[in-house]
């Protein structure tokens, strides 16, 4: 700005002094008045030319003085971002900083739990051992239980098998005159023995087999006997001493039907002709649940023998 405003005060001095070469020569050329009218020109333009000077250099004053601001604008712009970015830097090194320990820190939690998580299964595993063990201690204790179960009852036995033995050869020492205990393997309930079968005969076969063993299809007195039978026998058909085949209905040990105890099922005895196998039903015998019901004699059924036990010693 400062060479064009001098390049413009080199232009209007050639000017005027062309202008003043021409107004001399013109001057002397020309009458009073028009040389006055000339000095009056040149001395407008000089305060022109002066004018326009003052206002070049206001302009270029106040454009230096706006470029001076924004050159103190810029320095401190520069200033501030100089400081903004050592600040940011400063941050970003912190934040790095940190970034580092926390990945130091995430490194050693991870770590951590990776221990915690192999103490986790070590002790999952030491809890599954000690749950097997503890099953398996529990398995060889019921076990133990039973075989202790199953030998006391072994030797329960052996002492009732023993007692029966010993009663056996007392009885033999009196000729069999008098029987104060049960025969091996016979159950005792109230002064009398019971033999429960395991296999299945027809009721006059059954009979038969009582009788080689000195005994009889068992006979129903009471409600306390009905009961000891039903829980020995389980759930099968039995047959029981209670027959009308040869009339009315009559125990095989003598005992008086009418006036003795009875359980027979409901509309029982029936004898139904409907079976197909001949005849009516002429047999008793227990029936699933214990109650009574006359069949066919001919049926294969399980069976119970009876004897009485004597009271002398």
């Amino acid at each position: 700005m400062t060479m064009a405003y001098e390049n413009f005060q080199d232009v209007g001095s050639d000017e005027k002094t062309q202008k003043i070469d021409k107004g001399t020569s013109s001057f002397s050329a020309l009458p009073f008045p028009s040389a006055v009218w000339n000095i009056c020109s040149v001395f407008r333009l000089l305060l022109f030319s002066l004018g326009l000077g003052l206002l070049l250099l206001v302009v270029v004053g106040i454009i230096g003085s706006q470029n001076s601001q924004v050159q103190k604008d810029l320095l401190m712009l520069r200033r501030n971002f100089s400081n903004f970015t050592s600040d940011t830097m400063a941050n970003i090194q912190e934040l790095t900083s940190k970034g580092h320990s926390l990945q130091e820190m995430t490194k050693s939690l991870k770590d951590e739990v990776e221990d915690h998580r192999q103490e986790l299964q070590t002790i999952r595993s030491f809890n599954q051992n000690m749950a097997s063990l503890k099953s398996t201690l529990e398995k060889k204790e019921e076990e133990l239980k039973t075989e202790q179960s199953a030998m006391l009852l072994k030797i329960q036995q052996l002492v009732k098998d023993l007692r029966t033995v010993n009663c056996g050869l007392a009885d033999l020492r009196r000729n069999g005159s008098v029987k104060t205990c049960c025969p091996l393997h016979w159950l005792e309930y109230d002064g009398s023995c019971y033999w429960f079968s395991q296999s299945e005969k027809s009721w006059s076969e059954a009979d038969k087999v009582c009788q080689l063993e000195d005994a009889y299809l068992v006979v129903v007195n009471s409600q306390e006997e009905q009961n000891f039978i039903k829980s020995h026998k389980s759930t099968f058909n039995t047959w029981m001493g209670l027959t009308d085949q040869n009339g009315p209905w009559r125990w095989l040990d003598g005992t008086d039907y009418k006036q003795g105890f009875k359980n027979w099922a409901p509309d029982q005895p029936d004898n139904w002709y409907g079976h197909g196998l001949g005849g009516g039903e002429d047999c008793a015998h227990f029936t699933s649940d214990g109650r009574w019901n006359d069949d066919v004699c001919q049926r294969s059924y399980r069976w119970v023998c009876e004897t009485k036990m004597d009271k002398a010693s």
